[in-house]
């Protein structure tokens, strides 16, 4: 890339915003796990042997791991002429995270990347992980300071949306027993500053089960009223919000 580094592997979300001088900028999560002990930086942005790690500050590296091998996932920013068709520069900017899936634009002009794992410190991590981080878009930041939203839930995330008028996000879980959770910021576009985790749930039918597996129990297309319930100890060390937030009435 044009800072020096590999271009991760492992394509995912993404999405564009306005760039300078008309160009277009693109935030791109990469969906890395970590490497295996015989060659721990494989398709990963420092090389196969982790070489390039030490050209970062360790501050911007959510995860520098232990033994060498640090959490390879993250996003890289691209910077395109749409009108000559020509890439002009590509560089890191989100570093040491995990398994970087999909995630969603906000209407403030950054990136929420979303980590789809639960991995906790032990086994070659030294963070938790099943966060959200919020990446400018912007061409000139360079590396972010990696700050997770812990308020946003730790669960293994797949995509946000945001309500622009409100600055409520919501969230998607990649389980096969998820719930759907908003996000009430404190701070309308400060998402780091905290706020109040909710999961939906059908009015006058707690705990219902959506999915169809087992026969139609609701008809596609079916308007539903709904409500939303407070969810606490958001940060669930014991990966059990989708299960707690079930049993409290919520809808998966």
């Amino acid at each position: 890339m044009s800072d020096g580094f590999y271009v991760p592997a492992r394509h995912d979300g993404m999405a564009t915003f306005p760039g300078p001088d008309g160009f277009t900028l693109l935030v791109r999560n990469h969906e890395m796990n970590r490497g295996s002990p015989a060659v721990p930086g494989r398709l990963g942005a420092f090389g196969n042997d982790n070489e390039l790690l030490e050209r970062l500050d360790p501050g911007t590296v959510y995860d520098i791991g232990d033994g060498g091998r640090p959490a390879l996932g993250g996003t890289t920013t691209l910077l395109f002429d749409t009108r000559e068709q020509r890439l002009v520069g590509h560089r890191l900017s989100l570093a040491g995270t995990l398994v970087n899936c999909a995630g969603g634009p906000t209407p403030w002009g950054s990136w929420i990347s979303c980590e789809e794992t639960v991995d906790a410190v032990g086994q070659g991590r030294l963070q938790d992980h099943g966060y959200n981080f919020e990446v400018p878009a912007t061409w000139d930041g360079g590396v972010v300071t990696p700050v997770p939203l812990k308020a946003m839930g730790r669960f293994r995330h797949e995509a946000v949306a945001v309500h622009p008028a409100s600055g409520i996000v919501y969230e998607t879980e990649d389980r096969s027993d998820s719930l759907i959770y908003r996000f009430i910021p404190d701070r309308p576009g400060e998402l780091a500053r905290g706020g109040r985790l909710q999961a939906l749930r059908i009015l006058d039918q707690p705990s219902m089960d959506t999915r169809n597996w087992d026969g139609q129990t609701v008809r596609p297309g079916l308007p539903l009223a709904v409500a939303w319930i407070d969810m606490s100890d958001v940060e669930a060390p014991d990966d059990d919000l989708r299960s707690r937030g079930f049993e409290a009435g919520a809808t998966r």
